[in-house]
């Protein structure tokens, strides 16, 4: 089954501003196991993802993938959304602050994340780590078209997958 990039494959448990993603699944049998998981969940176009805010639900196809939907508008006029990313990545910078997140909680540790973004660009992008002990912070690029800066002292620049390591004029 191909990917449909058009359909919103990621959303945010809970509100419009939450931080908890959710993927789902591609697969109907696998929504009939992920829709009763979540009885009684709502799910959202977050914020953090670039979303417009709006309340979304799933939808299962058996000939085509499977994806979440905005919630009909109550005046019947079709849904307008800005979101950009809709694919399965476009959470990633969600997951990874999660991650980080657990993995210094398991070691006594904690730091404050700032999703900046510079430039007017799409919410992701970067993720900045800050640790509270050290006074020293990461910065993780997730979106190839901001430039890493290897000359601060202060902040080391972690490189996402599909961000190089350097640029060509």
């Amino acid at each position: 089954m191909l990917e449909d990039r058009r359909r919103i494959q990621t959303a945010v448990l809970g509100d419009a501003a939450s931080e908890v993603p959710l993927l789902l699944p591609l697969e109907a049998i696998e929504v009939d196991a992920f829709r009763r998981e979540h009885v009684g969940d709502t799910f959202w176009c977050g914020l953090l993802l670039g979303g417009c805010g709006g309340q979304l639900t799933t939808k299962l196809y058996t000939d085509r993938v499977c994806h979440f939907a905005h919630r009909p508008d109550p005046d019947g006029l079709p849904h307008v959304c800005g979101r950009r990313a809709r694919d399965v990545s476009s959470a990633d910078h969600l997951y990874l602050k999660a991650a980080a997140q657990a993995w210094l909680a398991g070691r006594g540790e904690s730091a404050r994340f700032t999703f900046t973004q510079p430039d007017g660009l799409p919410v992701g992008s970067l993720l900045d780590i800050a640790f509270d002990r050290a006074g020293r912070a990461l910065r993780v690029h997730l979106d190839p078209a901001i430039t890493p800066v290897w000359s601060d002292e202060a902040v080391e620049p972690v490189l996402g997958i599909r961000c190089p390591s350097t640029t060509t004029p």
